[in-house]
This record gives C-alpha cells, sequence and structure tokens, in this order.
C-alpha cells in the first residue's frame, strides 16, 4: 500500500501540532517558501530544510522514516536536475571532463543544480509542515474563509478525494498482480504495467460515477460544504507574531547576507 494512501491524513490528524492555529501554520509555510525563492545560494534553502525537518520530527512528532519517505520523491526529482544542470548549463571550464561528445561538469553548472536542490528542499519542506501538521479539511475551509470562488474550492476537495482514490483501486490491482506470479521478469513486468495502466483508468472511471451517484443522492447540487472550526487569524497572539515576524525578518536577511556564496569554487584561469 502506498504511504500517502491512509498514514498522510493519519499523520497530519495526529500529531503534537494539529490544534495550533491553521493560520499561523499557513502564515509560517508560505512566508517561509517565498523567501527561500528568493535565496541565491543553497546555504539558506539547507538552514530552512532544517529547521522544517526539526519541527516536523520533533515539534510535531512526525515519525522519522515516514518523513524520509515522504520527501525522497522531491529529492529524487531535484538530484536528476542536479546532473542535468551540471552537465547541460553550465559556461566555464570543465572541473571533470568525460572525455565524449565534449560533455563533462562545469563549477557553475554545479552550482546552478545545487542551488535548485536545496531550493527545492527548503521549499517542499516548508510545504511539508503545513500538509503534515494540518488535515486537509481544515485547509479547504481557510478556502472558503478567504472568499475563494467555491468552484475552485470543490474542485480541490474532489481532486483531493480522487488522489487517494485512484491510490487505493492502485495499490489493490498491483496486489492482486502480485499474487498471481507478476512482475517476475522484465516482459511480464511490462505486460502487467500496461494491463494495470489501463485497468486504473477504467476502474477509477467507475468509482468516480459511483461516488457522484453518491453525492447525488445525498442532496448534492454542485456545491459541497464543509464544516470549519471556530478559528481565524485573529486568534493568533502577539507572542506568536513577534516570534514569526523575528524568524522570517531573520532569514530574509541572512539570505541577503549569503549573497551567491557557492559551494564548488570557481576554477581561475591561467
Amino acid at each position: 500500500m502506498s504511504i500517502f494512501e491512509d498514514t498522510l491524513d493519519h499523520y497530519a490528524s495526529n500529531n503534537h501540532l494539529t490544534e495550533n492555529n491553521i493560520y499561523y501554520k499557513i502564515l509560517f509555510s508560505v512566508i517561509t517558501l517565498v523567501i527561500n525563492l528568493f535565496a541565491n545560494s543553497p546555504i539558506m534553502p539547507f538552514v530552512i530544510f532544517l529547521i522544517c525537518t526539526v519541527l516536523i520530527i520533533w515539534k510535531a512528532g512526525i515519525p522519522a522514516n515516514f518523513y524520509v519517505t515522504f520527501m525522497s520523491v522531491p529529492a529524487g526529482f531535484a538530484f536528476i536536475t542536479v546532473i542535468f544542470m551540471a552537465f547541460f548549463f553550465g559556461v566555464g571550464p570543465h572541473i571533470w571532463d568525460l572525455g565524449i561528445f565534449g560533455w563533462g561538469i562545469t563549477a557553475d553548472g554545479l552550482n546552478r543544480g545545487i542551488l535548485i536542490f536545496f531550493k527545492v528542499m527548503g521549499g517542499v519542506s516548508a510545504l511539508a509542515f503545513l500538509i503534515l501538521t494540518t488535515p486537509m479539511n481544515r485547509v479547504f475551509t481557510v478556502f472558503q474563509d478567504m472568499k475563494l470562488p467555491p468552484e475552485l474550492t470543490d474542485l480541490a476537495i474532489l481532486m483531493y478525494r480522487y488522489i487517494f482514490l485512484f491510490l487505493d483501486v492502485t495499490a489493490t490491482m498491483y496486489n492482486s498482480q502480485k499474487t498471481r506470479l507478476g512482475y517476475h521478469s522484465y516482459m511480464s513486468w511490462m505486460h502487467c504495467l500496461s494491463q494495470l495502466a489501463g485497468m486504473v483508468f477504467i476502474r477509477t472511471w467507475e468509482q468516480g460515477e459511483i461516488a457522484y451517484n453518491a453525492l447525488a443522492s445525498r442532496g448534492y447540487s454542485g456545491r459541497l460544504n464543509m464544516l470549519g472550526r471556530d478559528e481565524s487569524i485573529h486568534d493568533i497572539t502577539v507572542k506568536d507574531w513577534a516570534v514569526l515576524i523575528i524568524f522570517e525578518v531573520l532569514l530574509a536577511y541572512f539570505i541577503y547576507i549569503t549573497g551567491s556564496i557557492n559551494i564548488v569554487p570557481y576554477l581561475i584561469p591561467v
């Protein structure tokens, strides 16, 4: 079973920060994410990643192994980006030459790749702080409080619901194939994967129709109403405001003073 099928909602609803003001957590995550985007050095995005990781694992109490698994997907894509940036998007002399087609790693490309990698990790960890400590139904109620178009909110709710429906159908069919000796060879793997892709599309379509009929039988008229908690941005205490402002200002200041400090030194032409 996928880690996102049950445990994501479970940990979001059962951690030490679940009951904290959602507006405070949204402000922290969004402002930190925006500041992270302005970094020109990987130092502060790495610091942001460490801070958010500490908050998620030690403050919120999210299991470390689950958090590592959660972050492994964006980390994998970001690492691929580092490779491509190092080989194909840098200028200047090579610090390591492959010896074929003139390919090689440049300090400029590697620094760009490292910067993108840590900006991705910093930004994703900032959003992970919100996702892993807050049930999504509370996030959707914030959408309603912000007077966003109801169509946008309803679409987000249905998309979130059908992501888990898709994962549930995929996991069920995959386990069924495995119990019937599927994926035991390369050809079997390709055959089973093609069958899985086709059947998942059909099954999720059918499940979507069933879910819509269930909504319609309960009076669904194109508008999803959600019960929210009695909390607002005005419930944030002065102390919490001060901590948030000081943290974000210091974060922006250190991003400014670190400037464009690079990890890999540039070669100086002789």
